[in-house]
């Protein structure tokens, strides 16, 4: 699971296969871990008898899998499961199965439409960008979005816009940023559409946005203050100072830094 876990629990001689994420849990000490580590991505399906049978035959813990058992059977919660199984083992602290219960509830508060919006904002907020926009895209073009809040809607198109411009795609996330504010009436999605295009220089694009939607002069200042900040901010400081660093290194020093910036960027996309 990409990292070392201390496992006190059996090793399972036949793992439990997650199919959604194509993940095999081995122990009980990894389901938690998984569970702690991918909240947004849990939904009822995850309360299933299979899991149940593996936790009772192959982690050998016949009491929680019974008690799992009788909340599906009682039509209980997916935070009531979650936290039987979190508790239970005792590898997670107290601070974290309460976290997990808090969020698994409001999640039980929210419409599918939102549930899925908040899983895929993890993924970007993980840095998976593009795996968040599959499921923005899925999100968009299901059923339930014909139905779904216009703002909510917006908001989701902005969110997939956002993922796009973080893998420097600046002319699709500009589209979606506009495709957003159509919806969300939100005036930062505007906004972050003309930062798009001008991050890629396209004073046609950005001319033509604030035409249509009639950006008014204050505005256009207080977006330039915006764009400033970007250029005079610590973080652009830091960009100039390892700019100038890599500039002074070997051939050989340069390209094991592209290679590394290279695997960076492929991670955010696979």
């Amino acid at each position: 699971m990409g990292e070392l876990l201390l496992c006190n629990g059996p090793i399972a001689a036949m793992p439990f296969y997650l199919e959604g994420v194509s993940i095999n849990i081995y122990s009980i000490e990894e389901l938690d871990y998984y569970i702690i580590n991918n909240v947004y991505l849990l939904d009822k399906s995850f309360m299933n008898q299979e899991l149940c049978t593996w936790i009772e035959n192959q982690a050998n813990l016949k009491k929680l899998a019974e008690h799992l058992k009788m909340i599906i059977s009682t039509n209980g919660r997916l935070s009531a499961f979650v936290t039987e199984i979190l508790e239970y083992s005792g590898y997670c602290s107290a601070t974290q199965i309460s976290s997990v219960h808090d969020i698994l509830r409001e999640l039980e508060g929210k419409s599918s439409f939102e549930c899925a919006k908040l899983r895929a904002d993890s993924l970007m907020e993980a840095g998976k960008y593009q795996n968040s926009i599959i499921e923005y895209r899925k999100l968009l073009s299901s059923e339930e979005a014909k139905t779904a809040d216009t703002a909510l809607c917006g908001n989701v198109y902005n969110n997939m816009a956002c993922a796009y411009a973080r893998l420097f795609l600046f002319e699709t996330a500009a589209v979606f940023f506009r495709k957003a504010y159509q919806y969300n009436k939100n005036r930062k999605s505007l906004w972050s559409c003309l930062i798009s295009y001008k991050c890629m220089g396209d004073d046609d694009k950005f001319n033509a946005v604030v035409e249509d939607y009639q950006v008014d002069e204050s505005e256009l200042v207080k977006l330039e203050d915006v764009i400033k900040g970007f250029y005079s901010g610590s973080e652009s400081s830091l960009i100039d100072a390892k700019a100038a660093e890599i500039k002074n290194m070997s051939a050989r020093e340069k390209a094991d830094i592209i290679l590394k910036y290279k695997e960076e960027y492929r991670s955010h996309v696979i």
